[in-house]
C-alpha cells in the first residue's frame, strides 16, 4: 500500500500535474440605484466569466434585482495544473428598459453600488448578452 502511494506521488511529481483550488466566480454584492438614488427593482444583471487557458471561453450567469439588490456567491473548483496558464476574468452587465446599459470589470470579491442613467428615448431597449460563446484562438 505504501509503495502504491509513493508511486502515485512520484508519477504526479514527474508530470508536473498537481491539484489546486481556483476561484471560478467571485462573491459580488450589488446595489442598483437610479440617478435620483432610488433602488431599481427587476434590473437584469449578468455576470460574464471569461476563462483563458490557451483558448477563450465565456459563460454567463444572470438574475434580476430584488429591491435593487443582487448577489452572486463565490464558486471554487479543484483543478489540475497541467502547465497551462489558466486565468479567470469577470465583468458584470446591468440593464433595464428605459435606462442606459452599464458594464463593469470585476477583479475579485466586490461590493458595488451602480447608478443607472435614464435614457431620453424610452423605446430603446438595451440588453446584456446572455448566451454562451466559445472563441477558438
Amino acid at each position: 500500500m505504501n509503495r502504491a502511494i509513493f508511486l502515485i506521488t512520484f508519477i504526479i511529481a514527474l508530470t508536473g500535474c498537481f491539484p489546486y483550488i481556483v476561484m471560478t466566480e467571485p462573491k459580488i454584492n450589488l446595489i442598483v440605484k437610479d440617478s435620483d438614488g432610488r433602488l431599481v427593482d427587476q434590473a437584469h444583471v449578468v455576470l460574464a466569466t471569461i476563462l483563458k487557458d490557451g483558448k477563450m471561453t465565456q459563460t454567463y450567469k444572470s438574475q434580476y434585482t430584488e429591491n435593487g439588490m443582487a448577489y452572486f456567491d463565490i464558486r471554487k473548483s479543484l483543478t489540475l495544473n497541467m502547465g497551462t496558464n489558466r486565468q479567470y476574468f469577470w465583468s458584470i452587465c446591468i440593464s433595464k428598459e428605459g435606462y442606459k446599459l452599464q458594464t463593469h470589470t470585476i477583479k475579485d470579491q466586490s461590493n458595488l453600488e451602480i447608478h443607472l442613467e435614464k435614457l431620453q428615448d424610452f423605446e430603446v431597449n438595451q440588453k446584456c448578452p446572455t448566451h454562451i460563446r466559445r472563441v477558438e484562438r
